[in-house]
């Protein structure tokens, strides 16, 4: 008896695609190329199992490629046929806290890395960057487990949600995710802790989980400081060998723990910084950002880079205990002056932004990853379903990051048009096929012949002695 019954596997969809269709080709080498079969998922497989958990998983990362939004749409699409588990087989698969996402992700990463090395693909001289950002996903409900009021900086406003706090490396060609955390924040009202009343708490979903286990650990992060989260995340992500040059963050994240915590690993930081109180150590006297801009336009030490077309000030100063060097830029004479910091003191102003600048890239893998892989949109109110969703858009965008590296797309989105064109022509070949056979079933029943046999005789039998094709061929022939 076979240990899992499923016949059907998802490498029959890659036989639909051919070298010619270069994008969705590379797309399902790598796919295959990750062995999602050996992955641990949570407890082993059961002898009774019917659908491998590692098939599970490669029909969420191919939901966004044939336009599936969801668990609930994919039981009324023709990739259901190919593996034809029920939505409630995806559900408790997404459910499962046993699951260690973080593992997963980080193995499939090792892989993909991998590649990059045997294609020679490395950009050995290129700046290394990790980069630490944070994004909402908002919620429609309340009663999702674990839901809170977040404050938006991109709404100005209060609203129900997780905070996703993310890594990534950018290698100097492609950015690609390696961590992430979700939060809540529990507001200045301890009448209404969350930002949730006493009846919303109540009818919001729970469950308990085993202590100890992945599901628990991730509950355990929510209401973990996300300065203490990104330290560990970058601390985790060295330990796994992953190289870097720099740490990049904008001015909410850059304080004197993430400076010292990348420093102790080696790597040097480059961020934003507030123009707030904060002291700077400048010829033995402290000055706050304000007062050592002033100092120095008074010195007359701002000048016009005519390549970023920015005014701007260096200084080199300490914080504490660490030596900094500092970049004051402003637009214009009568702008605002906004902080540039890094701890490579080497570093000249024009250096130091190009360097900056890579940082966008993680805005952009939030831009694409909501808009093409459903990132945070999440209907589920399970948050381990949230955590498993979060994780396979992550494993979709390095993929096609990957894929746009090796086949040279211009951008992620053109990549994402193509796949998904070409997965429409496999649904509409999927029908096509399902439709003539169909028609030799209704054939076989007709002649009262063997379905099978037919088959058989149609495959062996050149078409010029087929009596099928031969009546095809000549119906397409006669003049309409």
């Amino acid at each position: 008896m076979l240990r899992i019954k499923s016949t059907k596997v998802f490498s029959e969809t890659r036989s639909f695609f051919t070298s010619r269709e270069k994008g969705i080709f590379r797309i399902m080498e790598l796919y295959r190329s990750l062995h999602l079969h050996r992955l641990q998922l949570g407890q082993l497989e059961m002898p009774q199992s019917t659908f491998r958990k590692g098939d599970l998983l490669l029909g969420l990362l191919l939901f966004p490629i044939y336009s599936i939004p969801n668990v609930y749409n994919y039981s009324k699409h023709e990739l259901h046929k190919t593996l034809e588990a029920h939505k409630n087989t995806f559900y408790r698969f997404k459910n499962d806290y046993r699951i260690n996402w973080r593992s997963v992700l980080s193995k499939c990463n090792k892989t993909l890395f991998a590649q990059i090395d045997e294609a020679s693909d490395k950009c050995d001289e290129a700046v290394r960057c990790l980069i630490i950002d944070d994004t909402d996903f908002e919620k429609s409900t309340y009663k999702t487990e674990h839901i809170s009021k977040i404050w938006s900086h991109v709404n100005h406003r209060r609203l129900f949600g997780f905070k996703g706090l993310f890594l990534g490396l950018w290698d100097g060609k492609s950015f690609f995710t390696l961590d992430f955390s979700l939060h809540k924040e529990k507001g200045r009202n301890k009448k209404k802790p969350f930002g949730l009343s006493v009846k919303q708490r109540k009818k919001q979903f729970s469950k308990k989980r085993e202590k100890g286990s992945c599901g628990a650990k991730r509950e355990n992060e929510l209401q973990s400081d996300k300065i203490t989260m990104a330290t560990e995340m970058v601390k985790k992500a060295v330990g796994k060998g992953v190289k870097a040059d720099y740490l990049l963050m904008d001015s909410w994240f850059f304080c004197q723990a993430i400076l010292n915590s990348a420093l102790s690993l080696g790597i040097d930081v480059v961020a934003m910084a507030k123009m707030a109180k904060a002291k700077y150590r400048f010829r033995d006297k402290d000055y706050s950002a304000k007062q050592l801009a002033q100092l120095l336009k008074q010195r007359k030490r701002v000048k016009w880079i005519k390549a970023l077309s920015l005014y701007c000030a260096e200084a080199e100063v300490e914080y504490k205990g660490n030596p900094l060097k500092l970049y004051f830029c402003k637009t214009s004479k009568r702008g605002k002056w906004h902080l540039l910091v890094s701890s490579d003191t080497r570093l000249g102003i024009l250096k130091a932004y190009r360097i900056y600048s890579k940082r966008w890239s993680i805005e952009v893998f939030f831009k694409e990853s909501k808009n093409y892989f459903g990132l945070g949109k999440s209907q589920s109110r399970d948050f381990d379903a949230q955590i498993a969703d979060i994780s396979v858009a992550m494993m979709e965008y390095n993929v096609f990051s990957l894929a746009k590296r090796f086949e040279s797309y211009e951008t992620i989105g053109g990549l994402f048009a193509h796949a998904t064109d070409q997965a429409t022509e496999l649904t509409i070949s999927m029908r096509i096929w399902g439709f003539i056979l169909e028609l030799l079933r209704t054939i076989a029943d007709v002649i009262d012949g063997d379905f099978n046999e037919l088959i058989v005789n149609i495959i062996k039998n050149k078409p010029e002695d087929n009596r099928i094709f031969r009546l095809i061929e000549s119906k397409l022939l006669e003049p309409a």
